[in-house]
């Protein structure tokens, strides 16, 4: 589920760069990838984040409070408890670890201004490929109908050493948004439905 929802993102993304700016190379502008003070191992179709890359990073997950769904629903034979989706809240880092920090600033505007321009993101509105270029191979793991909202989150400038001291990694221009699962559905079998129990309180002994 996470990673279908940052692939989808990161698919999007290097589309946009490559069709709005005319950018081509052997590796994609943009990948998932981890930040650290060495070099990291790549997934497939990501190179490494050492340089010359945009990178978007998961640095923090929260449950969204405010999107939690009651988990008794009703049935035929009366309530009954039934698991709801998990709204997340995933904090992203995007980055720009060029060579050149004329061309890493370049690159994150670049970045940003399509977040900007397309911060909502569903099965509708995106491309067919970008659901399927370097989805997950279980189809559990895939996402079928999603609503995917991306904020950019201001951190203040303590709570930025704190990620960049998590993290482990020279500080670089970056940006920090919030990614927000509002609605996703997968292949994922439909949950089992426990019936609900009837709670009685114990009877009071008769005073005499």
């Amino acid at each position: 589920m996470i990673a279908h929802a940052m692939t989808i993102i990161v698919n999007e993304l290097n589309h946009q760069l490559t069709e709005a700016y005319g950018m081509s190379g052997e590796h994609a502008p943009a990948g998932l990838r981890m930040l650290n003070s060495g070099p990291s191992s790549p997934a497939t179709g990501a190179e490494s984040a050492t340089q010359e890359c945009l990178n978007l990073t998961l640095v923090n997950i929260q449950e969204d409070a405010a999107l939690r769904i009651s988990p008794v629903a009703p049935s035929h034979s009366g309530s009954a408890y039934q698991t709801p989706p998990l709204p997340l809240n995933l904090h992203v880092l995007l980055t720009a670890t060029h060579a050149s920090y004329t061309q890493a600033l370049l690159m994150l505007g670049r970045a940003m201004q399509f977040f900007h321009a397309q911060a909502l993101f569903t099965e509708v509105n995106v491309r067919r490929e970008s659901l399927t270029q370097y989805a997950p191979a279980h189809a559990l793991d895939r996402l079928r109908e999603f609503k995917i909202a991306f904020d950019l989150y201001s951190p203040s400038l303590q709570e930025t050493q704190q990620v960049w001291s998590s993290l482990g990694s020279p500080a670089v221009p970056a940006a920090l948004y919030k990614l927000r699962l509002l609605t996703f559905a997968t292949d994922a079998p439909d949950t089992k439905v426990l019936p609900m129990l009837e709670r009685r309180l114990p009877s009071k002994p008769d005073q005499n």
